[in-house]
């Protein structure tokens, strides 16, 4: 009975945790926020093309431009500094890299400084962004299970110095919103929030 009441608590601890996670390797001698940032990312992978539609639908056929406006005033609110440029890059202004983040290996986007149209301060580069809705079944306690709607956005990222053409975060997002009835247009929005939140959480750029 012990052992099923422990697992039932660690199930209950986890429904309440934040709506983001993930892991991150920052360079321990970047210690300051740069004064500029700019935000490049790949082009996003949505599984849940239906709820574009339904819910932003003037960007039903360009998710990619609604995603970035939203960084740009998601960085702003939460870096208090203002992108200088948000744009969508093909894949070949990236080195793909293998890199140990936590206990797994992922591919992370590093920078072509000499490909990406950045001329200064850092850059956060975000790749293999994968959006989805999905739903998990838990047991509250012995006997009884929970289903619960997620929206979930997927990726992995690079922070890098511009002027010293130097990488000094990476890593992986796993960004959540719990959904209620149905999925609506704050739930793409608050997401994205999650997402920045973790992107910046424990690097200079995290506003206290």
């Amino acid at each position: 009975m012990k052992k099923w009441l422990s697992m039932a608590v660690c199930l209950v601890s986890l429904s309440l945790m934040g709506c983001a996670a993930g892991h991150k390797n920052v360079d321990a001698s970047w210690t300051e926020a740069p004064k500029t940032i700019s935000v490049l990312f790949t082009e996003p992978t949505v599984q849940n093309k239906d709820d574009v539609e339904d819910d932003l639908p003037e960007y039903a056929d360009n998710f990619s431009g609604w995603f970035s406006e939203q960084l740009k005033a998601e960085f702003a609110e939460q870096t208090g500094i203002t992108p200088s440029i948000v744009a969508q890059k093909s894949d070949d202004a990236f080195n793909m890299t293998v890199t140990k983040i936590g206990k797994k290996e992922y591919k992370v986007p590093n920078p072509k400084f000499d490909a990406i149209g950045v001329q200064n301060g850092y850059v956060i580069s975000i790749a293999f962004l994968d959006v989805s809705r999905l739903s998990e079944t838990r047991m509250i306690v012995p006997g009884s299970f929970e289903t619960k709607s997620y929206l979930q956005y997927l990726g992995q990222y690079t922070i890098a110095d511009v002027d010293a053409k130097k990488v000094v975060t990476t890593g992986m997002f796993k960004a959540r919103v719990s959904l209620g009835f149905a999925l609506q247009k704050g739930d793409w929005e608050e997401n994205v929030e999650n997402m920045v939140k973790e992107i910046v959480k424990d690097t200079p750029l995290e506003q206290k």
